[in-house]
């Protein structure tokens, strides 16, 4: 064994390993013998030690919400059916322009891999974008974002124009910002909400049953099946069971000694009953 680690095997166990996080802090933030020999000779290491203090933070006052002001959830009620998907930044440049109705095809380079070169390849691919205000042209350079529900085919959608080819930024719609986007689906279906509910009103609530329940997605819905089945209510049926069958250990008990008691009764009931022997006189 080294010298070192002998020496290590008679040392007293660490501090940090017998205090709590705070005592370790303030333990650290105490100056050791050599500080406390640097303070006494150099005054500079005073002041170092006052200007690495933190300085005391104000409390932060939170605003309470008050009557007057509503909360923004309150004023504009949003169909709890909208999402956010998950999405991830490509580029590409525009193919073809025009002959769809808000609807680009861009070029985009990929790769692939060759499991018998085991190599990767460059691999093209021609991928349909939504172009919500038709601000692309042949030739744009752009950077598109995917997971955007615009239609069966079209999953993607501008997010914005790199290089533009032939008319200016300047002089093209707009392109609609990530933002702009949800408050647009947003509106879009709080009205078809409202239109729906309306029509529910007109025609008395009976309406395919009656108003539209919240929609419920195929993942959400097998979440409730599972915790509402029969798997998490396994242990309150065990206790159930086992409340049932104490209760009726108790009862039988009850009724053994109330049939023990009766018993002991009619034993002693019959030797108060008899009357007393008569005496002969001789």
């Amino acid at each position: 064994m080294a010298f070192s680690n002998v020496l290590r095997v008679f040392q007293p166990l660490r501090t940090s390993i017998l205090r709590t996080p705070a005592s370790a802090t303030q333990h650290l933030s105490r100056p050791t013998f050599l500080q406390r020999s640097i303070a006494t000779t150099s005054p500079k290491f005073l002041e170092q030690q006052t200007e690495q203090q933190p300085q005391e933070q104000p409390p932060v006052e939170t605003a309470t919400p008050t009557a007057d002001a509503p909360s923004s959830s309150a004023q504009t009620e949003v169909p709890p059916s909208l999402r956010q998907y998950a999405y991830k930044l490509k580029k590409g440049t525009v193919i073809s322009a025009g002959r769809m109705v808000r609807t680009v095809r861009v070029l985009h380079w990929n790769v692939e891999w060759d499991a018998h070169l085991r190599k990767y390849y460059r691999k093209k691919e021609i991928i349909m974008v939504s172009d919500p205000r038709e601000s692309l042209r042949v030739g744009d350079v752009i950077e598109f974002s995917s997971g955007y529900p615009k239609s069966r085919n079209v999953h993607h959608v501008v997010e914005r124009i790199i290089a533009p080819f032939a008319d200016a930024i300047e002089d093209r719609p707009g392109v609609m910002t990530r933002a702009e986007r949800d408050a647009a689906r947003a509106e879009k279906r709080t009205a078809k909400w409202e239109r729906r509910e309306a029509r529910i009103r007109e025609a008395g609530g009976n309406v395919k049953g009656g108003p539209s329940p919240e929609h419920v997605g195929r993942i959400r819905r097998l979440i409730q099946e599972r915790q509402d089945s029969f798997v998490p209510q396994i242990g309150f049926k065990r206790a159930e069971n086992a409340a049932k069958k104490a209760e009726e250990a108790a009862k039988a008990e009850a009724e053994a000694a109330a049939k023990a008691a009766a018993e002991e009764a009619a034993k002693v009931k019959p030797a108060k009953d008899t009357p007393a022997a008569k005496t002969t006189k001789n």
